[in-house]
This record gives structure tokens, sequence and C-alpha cells, in this order.
């Protein structure tokens, strides 16, 4: 007699870009992952802003507090529920490498697929007619408790300083424990030029986004957005 075969669903996650926060650059892939998803993880301004249709859907809505233990919980729903999993990030998901072993950690029995997004740095690099060959995109890491990882700062500096000394554009990416302004400030210390040009793009993609040429001193006096960018174009030579 034939047995049966039963087969074993393992649930996905799908990490999930969902733009730099508006509607306009929002893609259909990620509106459809949201749609097929049971599960949906976000931070409550993100679920609000783009305005998706949860009905019937568990929604856990997280904050910088819980972060890690709304993943755990997640993946525990999924499991029990046979659910997949629709992980919301701001901007583009791989444009953070912190995240990346951490998901592979909590969902490790998941399928885990990426859906891409744009970029603030992308949307910057367009305004300021940069192509992304050309830059280094710099983005700081944190560390377990949320602060900004010195080692990983200490490399990313390093490498703006080799960049800026090759002839690359750089762009940077804010983060609320290393604004603009102490990027600009460490870029000083180093002997760029205080007059050396820079762009600086607050809230991108959004209804209130706004893009400003400044100086590199400008902004090292300024206090820009928490979600800001910044390129500094090549050619901007270091002093010896």
């Amino acid at each position: 007699m034939a047995g049966t075969v039963s087969r074993i669903y393992y649930p996905r996650v799908f990490v999930t870009g969902v733009g730099t926060g508006g509607r306009a650059f929002l893609t259909p892939a990620a509106e459809e992952t949201v749609k097929s998803c049971g599960i949906i993880v976000g931070w409550p301004e993100v679920i609000k802003n783009l305005g998706f249709g949860l009905e019937n859907k568990l929604v856990l809505e997280q904050n910088c507090l819980n972060y890690q233990q709304l993943l755990a919980e997640a993946a525990g729903l999924a499991r029990a529920k046979l659910e997949d999993v629709a992980l919301l990030v701001m901007d583009d998901p791989l444009v953070y490498s912190a995240g990346l072993g951490g998901y592979s950690d909590i969902f490790k029995d998941f399928r885990i697929e990426f859906i891409p997004a744009v970029s603030s740095l992308q949307l910057l690099a367009a305004s300021a007619r940069l192509s992304l060959e050309d830059c280094l995109q710099v983005v700081y890491r944190p560390d377990a408790s949320g602060n900004i990882d010195q080692s990983d700062l200490a490399l990313k500096r390093e490498r703006m300083l080799k960049a800026l000394k090759a002839g690359y554009h750089i762009l940077v990416l804010s983060d609320l424990e290393q604004t603009l302004a102490q990027t600009a400030c460490f870029l000083i210390e180093k002997g760029l030029a205080v007059e050396t040009g820079v762009i600086v793009g607050e809230q991108m993609g959004t209804d209130s986004q706004k893009i400003t040429e400044k100086s590199i001193l400008e902004v090292s006096r300024d206090t820009s957005h928490w979600m800001s960018c910044m390129a500094v174009r090549q050619g901007k030579i270091l002093k010896k």
C-alpha cells in the first residue's frame, strides 16, 4: 500500500526594501510581497506612510528597543502559523550590511529573499549627477547596543580618506549616532579644504525632500535632519 508523502513547508522571510519613505519610489515588487505575506514587521511610520492594505494580516510594529526581539517573535509565529514574513526596511535592504548576518541567525530555517528598492544615496547621486561606479558609499554600522560600532567607524573613515585621495566621490548616509556634521568635522580635521562644496539631501524621496549645496565647513556647523545624506565630489584633494 502506497503511503502518502507529506511535504514540509519552510516559511519564507522577505527582507523588503520600501524605498525612502514615500510611495513615489515604492516598487510593485514590494507591494506584491506585502500582499502575499501573512506577517508584516515594520516601523509604524513606514507602515502608515505607505498606506498598505493590511486586513487579515498580523502586523508587528517595531521600535528601537524591541527590534531584535520582534524579529525572533515573527520567526516563531511564522513557524507556528506556516505564514511568510515581510520585513519592511527603509531604503534598499542591501545598503545596510549590519543586519545581514542577523537575518540568517534568526531565520535559520527560512528561505530568505531580498526585495531591492531605491535608496537615499541613489537619489542623491542622481540629483548630483554622479555615477555610482565612481562613488564610495558610506553607511555606518551599529553595535549590539545600537550605538556606532567604533571599529567599523574607524574602517569607514579610512575608506573615505583613501577614496578622496584616489579621486572618487563619496556618498555618506547619516546616523543618529554619527551625523553629517560629525563626518564633516572629521574630513576637515584630516585636511579637506573648508571651502570644498558638497550636496546635502534631507528626507530624500519624500514630500519633505530638501537638497542643498553647501561647503563642508557649513555642514560641520549645521544640524541636518537625521534622515540625511551627503555627496562630496571627486577632485577635492586632501592637503598633505
